[in-house]
């Protein structure tokens, strides 16, 4: 019973590949299928038909009517359960190879050799992983990225997206590999770029090549599909996607009209990640944050404001960082480029090794966060190693504030939270694809525990919630959809009727304050 679902997956992948086949003779025989009971046949009776030719139909026959809202809310949903199984067995994939190399095969050296290095063996995965990405961004020079995704739907004319069928590899794969070697950037970015290729190439086949407005509806409902299967709660995604676009506190243009189409598709991707391939998988968040207690309204307030001001400042600083540092690595003259040592191969093999360098040191700062967030939450008083992305004492025997204990100082929270910055810096600046939702709530999360180990401890997890908040905030200008992730990924034993409402005073005044302290952003908007 536990692959029930098996038998259904196949029949659905079926009708997906017949429906999206360019063959147009293909399109004509599903016309004629027999009472099968699955949502593209829904669609499919939406599709007006004229007089088809013996032999084939043209493409521009097979057309949506743009204008039915009930019809772009089915095409929604179809894409939400598309991108949802994509986005569930891509996370499957991640999984297993990351405990292939972080755990089985220290496993294996210690069996043999009885001893294990982290020194030799972070330093090396980390610079294989670089390596591994410089020949991979040679042979993949243009792949689509999230800079790519908020360039296409923040200006005033929408640019249409590439083909999913070119550039859908690419992005899952050099994502994998980024995330695999532990690099501080996570797979939520490319959930974001494959999701919005697959609605868009849907929106091509079931609307036409001009529709661009359903191109762009269905590709914010790709990307929420997409997110919410990875991220396993509902609606954030949805509002994250259409923040993304938009350089300033609020939502894209579009908004209007591809808010319901973004959340039909949301709630269709957790109907088919909850109620078919994980119907026994416990609801609800898993990071536990310490109890608050009695906090009065000028306690709230004064803590929502100065982190605000707090998150706004460290988010800018981090996107200058960034900026400097892909200066650094990639900016040459014309003159420098037969000679220059800036090609992808040394310059992302030099950052692996650098990165592993950091992570001798401060193992806990490996990965992209989320497996190991709970550490940042409570102060490590939940030992790394105990979590999804921890590792075994043999690779944190090194590490200059020990990743078993909770934080003994000031000082040493706040040496993880800026080693973390770093990490993710040289990663977004190397060019590794991936996001940064998560490792900029572990880094601003060790921050936290910098500032309130020196205040009352009932204090300290309305910090913790409201610097992650404003921190990622205001570098990626989503103020709702990060309330609302770092609400839904909270234990039910969180009181979020005391944490919720200061972080969204926290997350808005970070973007408020960012955007007036600099002009420029991490993203560059097409505004």
């Amino acid at each position: 019973m536990k692959y029930h679902w098996i038998p259904l997956l196949l029949l659905f992948s079926a009708d997906v590949t017949a429906f999206l086949s360019p063959s147009s003779n293909h399109r004509a025989v599903l016309s004629q299928k027999s009472n099968l009971n699955s949502f593209s046949n829904v669609i499919r009776e939406k599709v007006t038909y004229t007089k088809l030719a013996n032999t084939s139909v043209s493409i521009k026959d097979v057309i949506l009517d743009e204008h039915d809202e009930q019809g772009l809310l089915k095409s929604s949903a179809f894409v939400g359960l598309v991108t949802a199984a994509m986005g569930f067995f891509y996370g499957k994939v991640l999984s297993k190879s990351v405990q292939t190399v972080w755990t089985t095969i220290p496993q294996m050296i210690l069996q043999k050799f009885g001893s294990l290095d982290p020194r030799v063996f972070i330093t090396t995965v980390c610079t294989l992983g670089g390596l591994s990405m410089g020949i991979l961004s040679k042979k993949f020079p243009s792949a689509f990225t999230v800079a790519d995704f908020v360039h296409s739907f923040s200006g005033d004319k929408v640019i249409p997206l590439p083909s999913s069928k070119t550039n859908l590899l690419p992005v899952l794969l050099l994502s994998l590999v980024t995330s695999t070697f532990g690099f501080s950037v996570g797979p939520e970015a490319p959930m974001v770029c494959a999701g919005a290729l697959i609605g868009s190439s849907i929106a091509r086949y079931l609307y036409g090549s001009t529709a661009i407005g359903i191109h762009e509806t269905l590709a914010y409902a790709g990307a929420a599909g997409a997110l919410t299967a990875f991220m396993g709660i509902p609606i954030a995604g949805s509002i994250f996607a259409l923040e993304l676009t938009r350089a300033n506190a609020g939502m894209t243009k579009s908004a209007g009209g591809a808010l319901a189409p973004a959340t039909m598709a949301s709630i269709a991707a957790l109907i088919l990640i909850r109620g078919v391939f994980l119907p026994g998988k416990e609801v609800g968040g898993h990071f536990v944050y310490d109890a608050v207690g009695y906090l009065s309204g000028s306690a709230m307030i004064q803590t929502s404001v100065a982190c605000g001001l707090i998150g706004g400042a460290i988010g800018t600083l981090f996107h200058k960082i960034v900026h400097f540092l892909k200066s650094f690595f990639w900016s040459q003259s014309n003159t420098q480029k037969s000679k220059s040592w800036k090609n992808p191969i040394l310059v992302k093999s030099l950052i692996g090794l650098i990165v592993g360098l950091i992570s001798v040191n401060y193992p806990q700062t490996l990965f992209w966060g989320e497996g190991s967030m709970q550490i940042v939450v409570d102060g490590q008083k939940t030992a790394f190693a105990s979590t999804k992305h921890g590792l075994s004492s043999a690779l944190t025997s090194m590490a200059k504030v020990d990743p078993s204990i909770p934080f003994g100082s000031a000082s040493a929270a706040l040496q993880v939270g800026i080693a973390k910055l770093v990490a993710i810096a040289l990663a977004c600046s190397g060019k590794f694809p991936g996001g940064i939702i998560f490792p900029l709530f572990f880094a601003s999360g060790s921050i936290a525990h910098a500032i309130g180990l020196s205040m009352s401890n009932s204090i300290v997890p309305v910090i913790v919630f409201c610097l992650m908040g404003a921190t990622q905030a205001s570098v990626t200008r989503t103020p709702l959809a990060t309330v609302l992730m770092l609400s839904l990924t909270a234990s039910s034993s969180s009181e979020l009727s005391l944490l919720m409402p200061c972080c969204m005073i926290s997350s808005y005044i970070g973007v408020f304050v960012s955007r007036f302290i600099s002009k420029e952003s991490y993203f560059a908007y097409n505004e």
